[in-house]
């Protein structure tokens, strides 16, 4: 029988998110404003991520116990015609900076502080998965990780992003577009392209952007196991998918024991186990009845689970979820 742990043993829990905006693209507070928002919440990390605009206030707005790591949103966007500019597609990108050593490696240098980067502009059509990997290809290059957000927001197809090689992780959870017009859930393309064989992260974040329009700020995080509060320990646990997203629940522990996954969680009405593999596997453990909840789940594997991970459902909705475990590479 495998055993699994989904995360490492060592290690403290770091709340932090990875998709934020301020004043420097289409936010309305400062870099500064926004830092303490985060830190007054509780979170340790930070990733200010603004429109086209690379952004490094690491050393500026992060002490030892709060940590800004570098980056920027890159994008591209279909108009309809040159004429009539009305947006039918977007690419939105997260370029992270990367670890020490990704960025030594880096072919092309990074941009500087504050630097605008080209928007990418079509009209009439284009070739969106080939419009993409580019994308995320020059990231790699410049030392960056790369992660694909709000597809269903974005109004791009399958074929556009499912396949681009070199994203860590997509967004499955973001709560802007989540409150702005219901677009912001999508596990279904994650579970897709984890069926076919891709290795790809999840993520929940905010991309607040605090125009009080809505809520739009810490309400979709991820909290990462590390053994200490360092950019290259963060990034390295992130890639290593040591970590939880949650837009309400907390994940305490789990994996495969003994042939059966388990999760530890916050007081939930509901887990869903879902796996790759053969139809039905995978289960959903549900309470008794709406007045009770549960900490602890079990799902007894059937043997042809591809790979399985774990979704921990409160009474209210508010959901958190593990990383894949791929079990056939195991």
């Amino acid at each position: 029988m495998m055993d699994i742990r989904g995360f490492s043993e060592k290690g403290a829990w770091y709340k932090g998110n990875l998709h934020s905006h301020t004043t420097n693209s289409d936010g309305m507070l400062t870099p500064k404003e926004s830092a303490e928002l985060f830190k007054s919440r509780g979170y340790s990390f930070l990733c200010i991520t603004d429109h086209d605009r690379y952004s490094d206030y690491s050393g500026e707005l992060g002490d030892e116990n709060f940590l800004i790591l570098p980056g920027y949103e890159a994008s591209a966007v279909l108009y309809s015609g040159i004429t009539l500019r009305r947006r039918i597609k977007v690419h939105h990108v997260n370029a992270i900076l990367g670890t020490s050593e990704m960025q030594r490696r880096a072919v092309c240098g990074r941009p500087e502080h504050l630097e605008f980067l080209p928007q990418r502009v079509f009209f009439g059509s284009w070739n969106g998965a080939a419009v993409l990997q580019e994308m995320v290809g020059r990231m790699e290059r410049c030392g960056f990780i790369a992660m694909y957000n709000h597809p269903l927001w974005s109004r791009v197809s399958e074929y556009e992003f499912t396949g681009t090689r070199g994203l860590f992780a997509m967004e499955i959870f973001n709560y802007n577009t989540v409150n702005e017009s219901g677009t912001g859930f999508d596990t279904l393309h994650w579970d897709l392209m984890l069926r076919e064989g891709r290795r790809i992260l999840g993520a929940a974040t905010d991309d607040n952007h605090n125009e009080g329009k809505f809520d739009d700020a810490c309400g979709g995080w991820i909290t990462v196991k590390s053994e200490r509060l360092t950019h290259d320990e963060i990034i390295t646990n992130i890639l290593a998918g040591n970590y939880h997203s949650s837009s309400g629940p907390e994940i305490y522990d789990w994996g495969v024991k003994n042939g059966r996954a388990f999760v530890s969680c916050g007081a939930v009405s509901r887990v869903n186990f879902i796996a790759g593999g053969c139809v039905n596997d995978g289960a959903s453990v549900l309470c008794g009845s709406p007045d009770e909840t549960m900490e602890y789940a079990e799902y007894k594997l059937s043997g042809s689970e591809s790979y399985l991970r774990a979704e921990c459902i409160d009474r209210y909705g508010r959901t958190a979820w593990t990383n894949p475990i791929f079990l056939r590479e195991q």
